[in-house]
């Protein structure tokens, strides 16, 4: 285990329009003054010190700069986790079925990644109504319920899908339950449309842009045949048959090859018809167990920064909404989601027991039931993993296993009391997993990325604070 550093808990920011200092004990942002900050950077030749030395001084007095770090990781739900898991429950996802009619390079199915592939399990009617029965079971302490199915692709399961849906009206009676699935939606049809609709859906569709760069991954099983035509035939009838349910419940996810020019997916989202007014979401390919990585387009990276720099100026009112491309309109969620954890901790030092960000709570926010009936706390997990297995929903959660996960900063406690980014980790069991355990190695090849994108996120809260823009009305 690492030694705790004593020193001001302190990570230093800039921004083009000032100078900061994170305090990790206080969770607060400050500005001091750019000698300061160089200062405290370790530049030498500092001048000033007198004045140097009275702002620091001045900070201390206030409460800031302290050197205290968490001294035992747990994670704070952790004497109370087994009642969450019990009765707290929120979402259950049914991986109705491994099989799929296109086989897309990126997915973790494709057969491109170490630890998962297409297979022709299904879910059986038996095995859904207990998962049902286990969700209703075990979410008496909250008035809804979300049931999510997965594949694979889920519509190859669809009458398994109205079955489960009949059953859950029946074993949730009196429970507020909501529906959705991932799909790649060339299986859509009027059928399927109006049995949709009846039970409000929400449907989250593969989209990666225009016809060439999403028929470059996106090809239908056994064949070279791209599946950008068929997808956008059925979104086509569904909006004009259906244009509000459209509009409320249709959503769609981007895969961002950094090998394909950004500015082209950007053009297409915003002239689309079909789809410009739709919520996206979006991502790179996942490197995470990929057998070979993707290479980067030369210019994507300013492509990219350039996309959310235009996210900045529409939030400033210097753009409108129209100008900005729907896949990147999701950015501005993650740095107000740093803000608002900032905004949220209000405290004077760290708490002597705490665990960092990442792990969600598992079996309480979700809980992932496989074909086959084992348990898994997300869908993003490797469900050939030993590490990420939770039991069975013949004999429900093995709490010990859960706690593993739910605590997952033990393997890595030295390290991560040590992070300024304590508080804003993503690394979660799925990235930590390597097939047998929740692995070190792993971890720290992940915590790069993880401060990066914190301290990213973090300069852009501060730059549409420095120019004005008012959080609370958004």
């Amino acid at each position: 285990m690492e030694e705790i550093i004593k020193k001001p808990f302190i990570h230093l920011l800039k921004t083009p329009l000032g100078y900061y200092i994170y305090d990790v004990n206080c969770n607060e942002i400050l500005e001091i003054p750019g000698e300061v900050y160089h200062y405290l950077n370790g530049e030498a030749g500092a001048e000033n010190k007198a004045q140097i030395a009275a702002c620091i001084d001045g900070l201390k007095e206030k409460g800031y700069l302290k050197d205290k770090h968490v001294q035992v990781s747990q994670n704070p739900v952790t004497e109370y986790y087994e009642s969450l898991i019990n009765h707290n429950l929120g979402q259950i996802t049914l991986q109705v079925t491994q099989q799929c009619n296109l086989r897309c390079e990126y997915c973790v199915y494709s057969g491109n990644y170490e630890n998962r592939g297409h297979a022709n399990k299904k879910m059986s009617l038996e095995t859904a109504k207990k998962a049902i029965d286990y969700a209703v079971m075990h979410s008496r302490d909250v008035t809804s319920l979300a049931i999510s199915f997965y594949g694979g692709e889920p519509l190859l399961a669809f009458d398994l899908i109205k079955e489960c849906v009949e059953y859950a009206k029946h074993a949730g009676e009196g429970k507020r339950i909501s529906y959705s699935f991932t799909t790649n939606g060339t299986l859509l049809t009027e059928e399927k449309y109006e049995f949709l609709v009846r039970n409000d859906f929400s449907l989250l569709i593969s989209l990666d842009g225009p016809e060439n760069f999403h028929n470059r991954h996106r090809k239908f099983a056994n064949s070279e045949k791209g599946s950008f035509d068929t997808l956008f035939k059925n979104l086509s009838n569904l909006k004009k048959q259906y244009p509000d349910y459209f509009q409320k419940n249709i959503s769609f996810n981007t895969v961002l090859d950094s090998e394909n020019p950004l500015n082209e997916v950007v053009n297409f989202t915003l002239s689309n018809h079909i789809v410009r007014d739709s919520e996206f979401s979006s991502t790179l390919v996942n490197p995470v167990n990929a057998k070979t990585q993707m290479r980067t387009a030369g210019n994507f990276i300013l492509e990219y920064e350039y996309e959310k720099f235009k996210v900045l100026l529409w939030k400033l009112g210097r753009l409108e909404e129209k100008d900005i491309s729907p896949v990147m309109r999701n950015h501005f969620r993650e740095f107000k989601r740093i803000g608002s954890a900032l905004e949220r901790v209000n405290r004077s030092e760290v708490p002597e027991k705490s665990h960092r960000g990442g792990p969600c709570l598992p079996g309480v926010r979700k809980l992932f039931v496989t074909a086959e009936g084992k348990l898994y706390p997300c869908e993003r997990v490797s469900e050939s993993s030993r590490a990420a297995y939770m039991g069975h929903i013949d004999t429900g959660i093995d709490l010990e296993k859960a706690l593993k996960i739910l605590n997952i900063e033990k393997v890595t406690s030295g390290r991560c009391r040590n992070c300024w980014a304590y508080m804003f980790c993503s690394i979660c069991v799925a990235q930590a997993d390597d097939g047998k355990n929740i692995s070190e190695q792993k971890i720290l090849e992940a915590c790069g990325s993880s401060r990066y994108n914190a301290e990213e996120n973090l300069k852009d809260y501060l730059v549409l604070r420095e120019l004005g823009y008012d959080y609370e009305l958004d």
